[in-house]
């Protein structure tokens, strides 16, 4: 990279943005932190040279080039990122011993910094381009996509294109997310149940009101401050459940047995899954479920989960199980899987820019995430995690090598070569 000490800086002060979704504001509709590192990626931009055109603070866009159209989009929005679990500040990028550590550095403000300064580069180098390059800069992507709906009432999306939010070497499918919300009915002697942050986030932290028993806290493995009995897990992306520690489920069968099968279903349908709703699949992947955001009131438990359909599949298909389990629920659609060709001219594009920087022989694969990249019609993600690290995206310490970033920056920058020049 050229200019590394300039990107280093760059990096730094879109790190120090604290991005995540708050109250809106006159023309920032996410709220002042995310609008901070939005005015600070355009700065950035217009630096570099390139025009962001802005969508009333939605969205912004850069528009290089002519001819067919290829997309990239990014977000610079973050998850919440407690103090609890974090060596250092997450809102000040750190370096230690090659490592980056803070708030979005993976997911996803390295990456859409990245491509912008490969794009700078590739201009730089290679003159025109042979494609109409279309870098949509996105600000709610880990809380709605507000942003994608308000943008296409203003201007139409790329059929093609790709996401720096996945994984390395190149996702030709992705699952569908979705949200379900089961109510069940509780009257009994426990108060406040409560935990989890965003659904698509492990619970890491679950506390309710209620009797103590010293002997079933330490069977499960619980703590208590007077009454508020609590429950400390593990975060991790909701896509992956596996990789984290729900604290919702040791509060559950802590109830339980205080009261005698009050919360039975909750238990053996939404995590023990007693009728393998997350053995159902097909060859891109099985489905995932992850109950992540509890809470109590009106003589009800609410378990909201992040529920993903794999590629091929419907979230319609899965209704009829959720039926089966007897426990009233609403679910609410997100999008539908995302296939796209492992032959295509974006796939082999990518992987081949991919296999060229590595020198890997990678194939195409698919993944349990959801990401920008079903905003195109043939979208795929690319980056920014390598199969040799996971980033802990979502969790305390998010962190991205500075050898891994370095070889994102020459993939990003041949995989625009490869696509958009004649090389």
């Amino acid at each position: 990279m050229k200019n590394y000490d300039q990107f280093i800086k760059d990096f730094t002060a879109l790190i120090g943005a604290k991005s995540v979704k708050s109250a809106p504001l006159p023309n920032k509709p996410f709220g002042q932190g995310v609008d901070d590192a939005y005015k600070t990626f355009t700065a950035i931009a217009n630096r570099l040279g390139f025009n962001v055109i802005d969508y009333d603070g939605y969205m912004g866009e850069i528009v290089v080039g002519e001819g067919e159209e290829l997309g990239i989009i990014g977000h610079l929005d973050v998850v919440p990122a407690p103090l609890d679990g974090w060596n250092t500040d997450p809102f000040t990028l750190t370096n230690l011993d090659g490592v980056f550590y803070g708030r979005g550095v993976a997911d996803d403000k390295g990456p859409v910094l990245l491509c912008l300064y490969a794009l700078k580069d590739v201009l730089d180098e290679y003159g025109d381009l042979t494609k109409k390059v279309r870098f949509l800069i996105g600000l709610d992507e880990e809380s709605g996509w507000g942003d994608v709906e308000y943008f296409k009432t203003k201007s139409t999306m790329p059929k093609v294109g790709f996401s720096p939010d996945g994984n390395f070497p190149v996702v030709y499918a992705e699952k569908g997310p979705n949200r379900i919300e089961f109510k069940h009915p509780y009257s009994g002697v426990f108060k406040n149940f409560k935990g989890g942050t965003v659904v698509n986030a492990v619970c890491a932290y679950a506390s309710v009101n209620g009797p103590v028993d010293e002997v079933l806290l330490a069977k499960y493995g619980l703590s208590h401050k007077g009454d508020l009995i609590e429950s400390f897990g593990k975060s991790a992306h909701g896509s992956k459940p596996e990789l984290g520690k729900n604290a919702i489920l040791p509060l559950l069968k802590y109830i339980d047995e205080v009261d005698k099968g009050s919360v039975t279903p909750l238990i053996k349908y939404l995590f023990d899954d007693e009728l393998k709703i997350t053995s159902i699949g097909n060859e891109t992947g099985l489905a995932t479920l992850s109950p992540d955001i509890v809470s109590q009131d009106d003589g009800f438990i609410t378990l909201i989960a992040d529920f993903r359909v794999p590629a091929k599949m419907l979230l319609e298909d899965f209704i009829p199980k959720f039926k089966a389990t007897g426990i009233d629920f609403v679910a609410h659609k997100g999008r539908d899987p995302l296939f796209v060709d492992k032959n295509s001219e974006i796939v082999q594009g990518l992987l081949s820019a991919y296999n060229q920087v590595t020198g890997e022989d990678a194939e195409p694969y698919s993944c349990s995430g959801a990401t920008f990249s079903s905003v195109f019609e043939s979208g795929v993600a690319f980056g920014p995690e390598f199969k040799d690290a996971d980033g802990a995206i979502h969790e305390p310490n998010e962190y991205l090598s500075e050898n891994n970033l370095l070889k994102m920056y020459q993939i990003y920058k041949q995989a625009l070569v490869n696509l958009t020049t004649k090389k």
